[in-house]
């Protein structure tokens, strides 16, 4: 009796954790909504919802999925490792050689008598010829006086680095913009 107790739990056991695959099959996630940190975990760029678990799962903006966690029954960073390949940089192809990069202008060439930068004189030009450490460095520091200004004190630091790239590559194609416009825009 025991024995037979015993296959039918294995059986059932089994039958479960393929069901549970076959729903992580139908999962659908938009992985363009996440990006891979370095220490191999996920972080939502915005909330999404994720189709296929029944009913709709909701990630919240900021979370971080890690490996072996499971949501739900789900191990959403190992499916996100599958159907979201982060691929590396294509290396410069050794037949055409690379056009060299525009020499990057440093933002402390626009520091005033006082020794500060007035960011409501800063173009989007500028951000886009500083070296991507300058600019990040003025972006943070602007995103954090803003959020200071509306009085918001937390920070998601994904969404922010994610934030900075967007701002730069924004003014990389509008370069007659002023900083504090992108920003507006942007923070809001």
């Amino acid at each position: 009796m025991r024995r037979h107790a015993a296959a039918c739990l294995a059986a059932i056991v089994s039958c479960l954790a393929f069901v549970g695959g076959a729903r992580a099959q139908g999962l659908q996630i938009p992985c363009d909504s996440f990006v891979k940190n370095d220490d191999g975990s996920w972080s939502a760029l915005h909330g999404v919802a994720i189709r296929g678990t029944g009913d709709n799962l909701y990630i919240r903006e900021g979370s971080v999925l890690r490996p072996g966690a499971a949501i739900r029954g789900q191990d959403i960073a190992a499916i996100l490792d599958q159907q979201c390949p982060v691929t590396p940089e294509p290396a410069p192809s050794a037949v055409q050689p690379a056009a060299p990069a525009a020499p990057y202008v440093a933002l402390d060439s626009f520091v005033t008598a006082k020794g500060t930068i007035d960011a409501s004189k800063l173009t989007c030009a500028e951000i886009a010829d500083a070296s991507p450490n300058e600019a990040a460095q003025f972006l943070t520091w602007y995103s954090g006086w803003y959020a200071g200004l509306a009085k918001k004190h937390g920070v998601n630091l994904a969404a922010a680095h994610h934030a900075t790239l967007s701002v730069v590559d924004y003014c990389k194609l509008n370069r007659d913009k002023k900083i504090v416009q992108v920003m507006e825009l942007m923070l809001k």
